[in-house]
């Protein structure tokens, strides 16, 4: 039985060995546990009066037991301020002095990885801001949103001995006559399809798919000690891919928007790794040729194609899930899961609250009104108007359900 007084927890750490082995002089050593605090004072003072050290130690407030979850030989003198678990000295000391358990500790360092990776993210953008300013990426040829179509170019690298990859000579085949979605040519015809939805206008892209070639691609880290090596290397990183297509005799710059496509085997070359900006136009698409899914590498490369355009993530960026409403292509559908559609800016199609599939082709994504504005395809207030709740919304009901 444990129960610890408040304003002693600190007494209690200093009198009971927590991270450290018991010493023959904390002996003898007795421990009882009984949910009877009553029983549990009578002991100890019968101990005490035998010339024992007697000290009683309640679960913290909160807790359902006095030993630590993950060292339960250690008695818990605090809470994980994350979970609520009992937790002791040797989990703090884990977790660098935070008072959280292990498995808390644990994701909050992959929280801090995406917050990483988002700074990274950013790093990226302000780069390709030095890459204009510093004469790298030349005045546009071609006009974004204007009436006549966007040029797009996707330029592709493999190294030489993966060039015959079974996922390159999917994603390089001809445009699909159903509009599958399944090739890097169908994304014009999607773009095309999503505009003129919105527009009743075709013609908003037309998109080269230049490549693949044979080169072995080693672009400078964008990682670094400091947030300024970061940018220049992120900036280098740009013109490298800049310079590598100059290389095959094409000249980016007569592009209005440039995208390449780096395929690789290396483990750490994800999609999560893509980055696109609108400042410069410019992303760089990361695609394993192990992936067995060629509409998952479309769409990776048609995401970052939407982020050269304007738009912007509609995913949460810790848990990954579509971010409700903006991140349903129907809000307020009825039942609203599973969704019909994946939204281009969220990647995956949502079939429950806490659960999404990923999607086998293109034609399985639509472009919402959250990203049709970002495009400057539709008014900002259009799409106010269209995620303005009804009176009450499929999600609430579903709330109301559960509970």
């Amino acid at each position: 039985m444990v129960r610890i007084e408040p304003g002693r927890l600190q007494d209690v750490e200093r009198e009971v060995p927590g991270s450290r082995r018991v010493r023959p002089g904390d002996l003898p050593s007795v421990v009882r546990v009984t949910q009877d605090l009553q029983t549990a004072e009578q002991t100890a003072e019968r101990l005490r009066a035998a010339g024992a050290v007697a000290i009683v130690l309640g679960a913290p407030s909160g807790s359902e037991g006095a030993f630590c979850e993950h060292h339960p030989s250690r008695i818990a003198a605090r809470l994980c301020v994350s979970c609520g678990a009992p937790l002791c000295t040797s989990c703090r000391k884990q977790a660098l002095g935070d008072e959280v358990c292990p498995p808390c500790w644990i994701k909050g360092r992959g929280r801090h990885r995406r917050t990483r990776l988002r700074q990274l993210f950013a790093i990226f953008i302000f780069a390709a801001f030095l890459h204009q300013v510093l004469n790298w990426v030349k005045e546009d040829r071609a006009s974004v949103g204007q009436d006549r179509p966007t040029r797009v170019a996707i330029f592709q690298f493999v190294s030489p001995e993966d060039a015959g990859a079974t996922l390159i000579r999917q994603l390089n085949g001809l445009p699909t006559e159903s509009g599958e979605g399944t090739t890097l040519r169908d994304i014009e015809g999607w773009y095309d399809t999503e505009f003129k939805r919105y527009t009743g206008r075709s013609d908003a892209l037309t998109i080269d798919v230049l490549g693949p070639w044979g080169r072995n691609v080693d672009p400078p880290p964008i990682d670094a000690d400091s947030v300024w090596k970061s940018a220049w290397n992120a900036f280098n990183s740009v013109r490298y891919f800049h310079n590598l297509a100059r290389d095959q005799g094409v000249e980016p710059d007569d592009y209005a928007v440039r995208i390449y496509v780096v395929y690789s085997t290396d483990p750490q070359d994800l999609a999560a790794h893509s980055r696109g900006s609108e400042t410069g136009h410019v992303a760089i698409a990361y695609v394993d040729l192990e992936e067995q899914n060629p509409g998952y590498a479309v769409m990776t490369v048609a995401h970052e194609l939407g982020h050269t355009l304007g738009a912007a993530d509609l995913y949460d960026p810790d848990t990954y899930l579509s971010r409700y409403p903006e991140g349903y292509v129907q809000p307020y559908v009825v039942p609203l899961y599973p969704q019909r559609w994946a939204e281009i800016m969220a990647v995956d199609r949502p079939l429950s609250p806490s659960s999404e599939q990923e999607l086998r082709s293109l034609s399985e994504a639509r472009i919402g009104y959250a990203t049709a504005a970002a495009l400057n395809w539709i008014p900002q207030e259009l799409a106010r108007v269209h995620y303005r709740p009804p009176e009450e919304t499929p999600a609430m009901r579903l709330a109301e359900e559960v509970e």
